[in-house]
């Protein structure tokens, strides 16, 4: 009897599986087998890439910036390669976009008049999707500090990206100095900050307490070192790096943001090995002082 009512009501429950599916094929995707890191993972994010090898020291790579239009529209950039070797290494990928034309990109596509800036989420949803991306970073830097209205403009657009993108798994972070980029719902939204605190421990300490007393938790926030600036490789210091990445692990931070890894050379001068073997040297302190 059982067995009968079931196979009665089979092409109901078929129907009934299938019809929201197919509205849906549209928009799935298959993701990659590269899962979000847990909370308490400590990241190591790269800016810029570098050599395949260099993956492996990574957890997050940031390839670099997406270009965009004042009316939401992206560039094209195929990262499908790129993709595919980061996630074959366990490496998750964010796609950033820079502040340098801030004025002309950021504030007309933000304020949103003309719906500018649904268009630009919507074709960042798609995008994401599209090239299987893992997150999103907004580096919005400001000279001189936010306006009150841009302050505004940014963290109804982080939000908003949070609101549409972190459901599908993906992370959406920022890059920031000391100024009020975001205000409270905003940092309360994002997953975690950047700081860019490059030149000196007195301003990583000095940046960390800003945020900190704005109440962002120490898992929110990667201390942010300089690999190089150019061609001569300007703020390249393995001892600082060293002792960033032991404050960071010593204090309970969220990881590491290195800037530029495309300038970190494979092999005996690489930043990337000093932050493992940094990392490691804790793990083997750590691991010593918990035996009995």
């Amino acid at each position: 009897m059982v067995y009968r009512t079931l196979l009665r009501r089979l092409p109901l429950i078929l129907v009934s599986v299938l019809l929201p599916l197919a509205g849906c094929q549209q928009a799935s995707v298959t993701r990659s087998p590269v899962e979000p890191p847990s909370p308490e993972a400590f990241k190591v994010v790269g800016f810029f890439g570098g050599a395949p090898s260099q993956l492996q020291r990574m957890t997050h790579l940031i390839p670099g910036f997406l270009a965009f239009d004042e009316d939401g529209t992206l560039a094209d950039w195929d990262l499908r390669d790129t993709v595919t070797e980061a996630h074959a290494a366990g490496v998750r990928v964010v796609v950033s976009f820079d502040g340098e034309h801030w004025e002309r990109n950021f504030l007309p596509m933000s304020d949103n008049r003309d719906g500018s800036r649904d268009r630009f989420i919507r074709n960042l949803d798609r995008f994401c999707r599209e090239y299987d991306i893992d997150g999103v970073d907004y580096d919005w830097e400001i000279g001189g500090g936010f306006s009150p209205e841009q302050q505004l403009l940014y963290s109804e657009l982080v939000i908003e990206t949070c609101r549409v993108l972190k459901p599908t798994g993906r992370t959406v972070s920022i890059d920031a100095y000391f100024r009020d980029e975001l205000n409270a719902d905003a940092i309360a939204a994002i997953d975690w900050i950047q700081l860019m605190c490059y030149t000196d421990l007195e301003e990583m300490v000095a940046m960390i307490d800003y945020w900190r007393a704005r109440g962002v938790p120490r898992e929110k926030l990667l201390i942010g070192m300089a690999i190089g600036w150019g061609d001569r490789r300007e703020g390249f210091d393995a001892e600082l790096i060293a002792a960033k990445t032991r404050y960071a692990r010593a204090h309970g931070f969220g990881g590491v943001m290195l800037f530029r890894t495309d300038l970190d050379p494979v092999g005996e001068h690489s930043m990337l090995d000093v932050v493992a073997e940094t990392i490691s040297s804790h793990h083997s302190g750590a691991a010593a002082s918990a035996a009995p």
